[in-house]
């Protein structure tokens, strides 16, 4: 079995969560490679005391990602870190000659991504991917195979969303994701829309136009520092984009909702596709 030694930049709740995966690997069967953990970076030390008292494999923890990057043991690197750093540690990491699994959007705005995207074309030898579960869902699986198969028959329409209510509580102190020079202009559209934009897209279908709504539901929140501090990127977006088959050339209607205030959800993932198939 091959081994892949991996080092985590940005130690919060992503990183372990990643950590969490990787001790959960030996549940998988059939799996002909396995990670193992190296090393940890994160500014915040109080959050490294986790990693060394659960997982023995680490042998570097430190608050400078660029010793990590340096270990020529590490092979893989896992990055979690707010938007704004994207296109700086992304690069670095593709620099050193590290596989790269990043968190999403690569890049808190356009300029952002096209210079991530330039560094991975520079760097074709190595892995890049975006994390996403959604579609290692078995009904996702599912929907992806009738795709291929080209099973569905005529287009009728597609619904895919994210939701959730983590922020429906107006008293939760404002984060990172609420800022628009850390998360980005476009609020949750960043942070859930890839969730809901991977079936379609990796389907081939494009839009081709865009009608939205955005809402700002709760405009200010807590600072932590006993004042509140207002909240400028959007709480939730509901967009009806008309699509196009770049095979058939066939036109449908996509609804896409990406929602951080949901009231009844907690990680509500779906896709619904209405199609002609008779079988």
């Amino acid at each position: 079995m091959k081994t892949i030694r991996f080092g985590i930049i940005g130690a919060g709740l992503m990183g372990r969560e990643f950590a969490s995966a990787v001790a959960r690997w030996c549940h998988l069967p059939q799996i002909g490679v396995r990670p193992e953990l190296l090393a940890v970076c994160d500014k915040n030390a109080d959050l490294l005391p986790w990693y060394k008292d659960n997982f023995p494999t680490i042998r570097l923890l430190t608050d400078d990602y660029c010793k990590l990057l340096s270990d020529r043991q590490v092979d893989a690197v896992y990055v979690a870190v707010p938007h704004n750093l994207h296109q700086e540690v992304y690069g670095a990491v593709l620099a050193a000659g590290k596989h790269l699994m990043g968190e999403k959007p690569f890049g808190m705005d356009r300029p952002a991504n096209d210079a991530i995207m330039a560094a991975i074309r520079q760097h074709p030898g190595l892995l890049v991917r975006c994390c996403s579960q959604f579609p290692f869902f078995p009904a996702v699986q599912k929907i992806g195979a009738l795709v291929e198969a080209e099973s569905l028959g005529t287009i009728i329409e597609i619904e895919t969303g994210f939701l959730h209510s983590s922020d429906l509580d107006p008293k939760k102190p404002l984060n990172w994701k609420r800022m628009i020079e850390i998360n980005g202009a476009y609020g949750v559209m960043g942070d859930l829309g890839m969730h809901a934009c991977h079936v379609p897209f990796r389907a081939g279908w494009r839009p081709r136009n865009v009608r939205a709504i955005l809402s700002n539901i709760v405009s200010e929140r807590p600072d932590g520092k006993g004042g509140v501090a207002p909240c400028k990127t959007w709480d939730n977006a509901t967009l009806l984009c008309e699509m196009a088959d770049p095979h058939t050339g066939q036109i449908f209607p996509w609804t896409f909702k990406s929602h951080r205030i949901a009231p009844g959800e907690k990680n509500t993932w779906y896709v619904n596709i209405l199609g002609t198939r008779t079988s």
